[in-house]
């Protein structure tokens, strides 16, 4: 591939880039995920823009904030992560979030004032296998703290974003096709780096950010409703005469032939195998699983949960783990248990979730709880 191939592939990839983020902010995003989504896509623009301009121009004129473009996938990380949480959790934007990206405001520092010259601590930063240490470290660790949201997606909350099924799908090689994009850039930036001026073979890594955006906005045009959640702020004309229409509740399972009493019947025995198995406690337990051993379908079972319960699956579930939290927290027996340990006992395969269910279900902390039930000489002890 000559160089000018590269470059043309490049730039391809970076104005498909730009004309799907003129996309998004066309759409007049609301959710603050898409914030993060799109301080993402800045990143790799920046990244592509880098490999497209003159190197020795940066050099002679910008040289310290030339040197800073090398931690430029510190960004990715944290930004990949922070999408993935609050759209996964429907988080709000919090000042703290911006404490991910310390390290950068650090090294920026640090570089603006000329310390990196120096033979100080500081200057190691700019060690090419320190730097491939640290962006990798950042990269892996972010991508898996995104993966382990997406795992435990349920047990966060059950809106409307959970049970959007295309955005669902799109989610997980959307993280992981970032993470090997990352990984490209990282290693591409350290073999150009230790080789210059010999290593241009290696910018034609950066052909991954090319081919990243255009699945991105294939992803876009195939399924739009990924995207469905981007709404346009138009307002109607107040002149405008509104029209009056009578909205009618649609009746869930409208359709279904299920019997009061076979309904009840199923209702019954879900409880009594919940007590008697206490599946709740296996990570993993479907509702699937519980609709085979109850003889009935999936749906059936979702519409008994819905209207004998009133929860759905995993509220259900939870409920179950969480009672049990509440006793092994009560009893002094486990005393010496940490909450950790109550937690995967109880049926939850991470400490961040359970710590979110049972806060949402009891409207405080396991550990606040278990402090409160404890006698007041072995309070003070704690």
């Amino acid at each position: 591939m000559s160089v000018q191939a590269a470059i043309f592939i490049f730039a391809l990839g970076g104005m498909q880039g730009l004309l799907f983020v003129l996309f998004l902010l066309q759409r007049k995003l609301y959710r603050s995920g898409y914030i993060f989504l799109l301080l993402y896509l800045a990143s790799l623009l920046l990244v592509m823009t880098l490999k497209l301009m003159n190197k020795l121009w940066l050099m002679d004129n910008l040289s310290a904030y030339y040197s800073m473009t090398h931690f430029v996938p510190l960004f990715l990380g944290p930004l990949i992560y922070l999408f993935v949480k609050s759209m996964i959790r429907n988080e709000k934007f919090e000042p703290v979030q911006l404490l991910h990206f310390l390290p950068v405001i650090i090294i920026a520092v640090l570089f603006s004032t000329g310390l990196t010259n120096t033979n100080s601590l500081a200057a190691k930063l700019f060690d090419p296998g320190l730097r491939l240490f640290l962006l990798l470290l950042s990269i892996s660790v972010y991508h898996y703290l995104a993966i382990e949201i997406f795992r435990n997606r349920f047990q966060y909350n059950d809106d409307s974003i959970a049970r959007n099924t295309f955005l669902l799908n799109w989610f997980k090689p959307f993280i992981w096709m970032s993470f090997v994009v990352s990984f490209l850039i990282v290693i591409a930036l350290y073999l150009l780096f230790v080789n210059y001026p010999y290593g241009y073979k290696y910018r034609y890594g950066f052909v991954a950010i090319t081919i990243f955006m255009y699945w991105i906005s294939y992803s876009a045009l195939k399924q739009p409703a990924i995207f469905s959640v981007i709404r346009g702020g138009a307002l109607p004309p107040e002149s405008a005469t509104p029209v009056l229409r009578v909205h009618r509740p649609i009746k869930k399972y409208a359709s279904s032939n299920l019997s009061p009493d076979e309904k009840e019947r199923i209702c019954q025995s879900l409880e009594a195998l919940m007590t008697q198995t206490k599946l709740y406690l296996h990570a993993d337990v479907t509702i699937d699983q519980l609709a085979d051993k109850l003889s009935c379908s999936r749906h059936v079972l979702s519409q008994v949960l819905n209207e004998c319960v009133q929860q759905t699956f995993y509220n259900y579930i939870n409920s179950f783990r969480i009672e049990h939290a509440k006793q092994m927290l009560n009893n002094a027996r486990y005393n010496d248990n940490k909450i950790a340990s109550i937690a995967y006992d109880s049926g939850f395969n991470s400490l961040s979730a359970f710590n979110e269910v049972f806060k949402k279900m009891t409207g405080t902390t396991p550990s606040k709880f278990r402090t409160e039930k404890l006698p007041s000489s072995q309070r003070q002890r704690i």
